[in-house]
């Protein structure tokens, strides 16, 4: 497990963030990304079920006060092209092992966007920029929310819908993904 200092720094800008984590480093090449490929582009959705299972097993020592889990969401045209949304299967497992319920329906990706993989940092936040729409901000009110997905790199899709849940009245936000690269 990653220590959480490398990481938090990324969301300096947010007061509610609280920690952010990574169950595995993300190199070229390596584990992490076979995995993470096996889960996003072959239909392996097990992949991120069992990663999730294995890695919530390690949180829930971590004494987080957690009521909610939200996977970051993909674009309806996305999800109809793979079927099914990576950082929900991740996220299926760690609810499974923390018994903390996971909620899909609270945030909406209201912007389809190209892939982020061959963007610069500025680029990768300028394609990120308003693309989340909370749902039901009634629901996120004084809630301390795990927000999960597969990947974090630069930080930006994250930091979009950390704002946005943020500005739902959120009261923590830690941060949880399945690999962390630079």
């Amino acid at each position: 497990m990653l220590n959480a200092n490398p990481l938090k720094p990324k969301f300096v800008y947010e007061p509610r963030v609280m920690n952010v984590v990574a169950y595995l480093h993300f190199n070229k090449g390596g584990v992490a990304q076979k995995l993470v490929h096996e889960l996003k582009y072959r239909g392996q959705q097990e992949v991120g079920i069992m990663l999730g299972e294995w890695y919530g097993s390690d949180l829930i020592k971590s004494g987080w006060a957690i009521d909610l889990i939200i996977p970051v969401p993909i674009h309806k045209s996305k999800l109809r092209k793979r079927g099914y949304n990576q950082a929900d299967c991740f996220a299926e497992g760690l609810s499974s092992s923390m018994n903390i319920p996971v909620r899909t329906d609270l945030v909406e990706r209201k912007k389809s966007t190209v892939s982020q993989t061959r963007k610069s940092k500025v680029e990768r936040w300028e394609n990120v920029n308003e693309i989340y729409r909370v749902t039901n901000s009634a629901e996120l009110q004084n809630k301390n929310l795990l927000v999960v997905d597969d990947v974090l790199t630069t930080g930006a899709t994250l930091g979009e819908l950390v704002e946005v849940l943020s500005e739902s009245g959120a009261a923590a936000i830690y941060i949880a993904t399945i690999a962390a690269g630079k």
